[in-house]
């Protein structure tokens, strides 16, 4: 009976040993397939989601008949670390009210997004927005601002001019930098913006600013007046005309309503050469993969900077003019002595 006992009790440790083993290796199992269905689950692909807000006009706007358009654009961080825009992801109208829906957006959690629309030709945008796991619903409006006539508040904060050389000529092209300070964006439609350029300004052209909107302007003499409406905030201006030079140098009497600390002068490298007392050298820069010497104007009681330009091509029709004017004169002289022997002769 206690070899019975004994035998029995051993078989009976036997089976819960392997009863043991069993278990843990079911945990094991368990526990090591956990990561798989979390993994799984975070895999699993993010409900679509709506996207809406309003265009809120100024008290002096009203929403168009034809309703507003609002697209809903996409910017992605690229490899290099640059944020790019992905294009329109969607298009809509506003309602009579400024209100508009995107509906069934398939979200990017990596992504950014805004809205933007066109007022009276000028575009604005809501603050860019990132979307979270879980959300449903997003909303964000278009703020667009009202409109001032007060130029004065209109800061014009830095000018820049590229000079580059031409065949007889020289080419400035001129980028103003304004800054509007205000709540309000600035029209000056009616009281238009000025800029004096130097005497004997040709060929005057007015660049597309950044958005694509047109400016209006128009010349008078060399009074450069700008009718537009200026956005909140930073914008520029860039204008090119030409200047002759006469004998490959000419000087450039440039007045500025800024302090002329605020003013840089830029010509390609290896060209052109350029003089003043108040320009100082700061350096070269490089851009769009060229080299250029930079100046800047020292600051002064006046407005008025004058600087000189040499090296500047010349034209053979200038060698030309010359040598017809000096022909002529040669002729008159031999004129006028024939003429005045002729006279002698008679009185004699």
């Amino acid at each position: 009976m206690y070899v019975y006992k004994k035998n029995v009790g051993y078989r009976s440790d036997i089976f819960f040993f392997i009863r043991l083993l069993l278990a843990i290796f079911l945990i094991t199992i368990i526990v090591r397939k956990m990561p798989l269905i979390a993994s799984s689950q975070n895999l699993s692909p993010l409900s679509n989601i709506s996207m809406k807000g309003q265009v809120q006009l100024p008290s002096n706007l009203k929403i168009p008949p034809e309703k507003l358009d609002v697209v809903l654009l996409k910017f992605v961080l690229s490899s290099e670390g640059k944020v790019n825009s992905t294009g329109p992801q969607a298009r809509v109208k506003t309602d009579v009210k400024g209100n508009f829906e995107f509906v069934d957006i398939t979200p990017d959690l990596k992504a950014g997004y805004q809205f933007g629309t066109r007022v009276e030709g000028v575009l604005y945008s809501s603050e860019i927005f990132f979307l979270k796991s879980g959300e449903t619903l997003i909303q964000k409006n278009i703020l667009i601002p009202g409109v001032s006539t007060a130029v004065e508040k209109l800061e014009a904060y830095r000018i820049s001019l590229v000079i580059e050389s031409g065949l007889g000529i020289v080419t400035v092209t001129e980028v103003l930098t304004l800054s509007n300070s205000s709540e309000n964006r600035i029209d000056t439609r009616n009281n238009p913006l000025k800029q004096k350029l130097p005497e004997g300004v040709e060929n005057f052209s007015m660049m597309e600013t950044r958005s694509g909107d047109k400016i209006h302007h128009y010349l008078e003499s060399n009074m450069l007046k700008i009718k537009h409406i200026f956005p909140i905030g930073e914008s520029q201006i860039i204008y090119q005309y030409f200047l002759s030079a006469w004998f490959g140098s000419m000087e450039i009497i440039r007045e500025f309503d800024i302090p002329l600390d605020k003013v840089e002068v830029w010509t390609p490298e290896g060209y052109l050469q350029i003089r003043s007392e108040q320009l100082i050298f700061s350096g070269k820069k490089r851009f769009h993969d060229r080299t250029f010497l930079t100046w800047r104007s020292t600051t002064s009681d006046s407005n008025e900077l004058k600087f000189t330009i040499r090296n500047v091509p010349v034209n053979s029709l200038q060698y030309v003019g010359v040598s017809v004017v000096i022909l002529l004169s040669l002729f008159a002289t031999v004129v006028l002595f024939f003429q005045f022997r002729l006279n002698i002769t008679k009185l004699t």
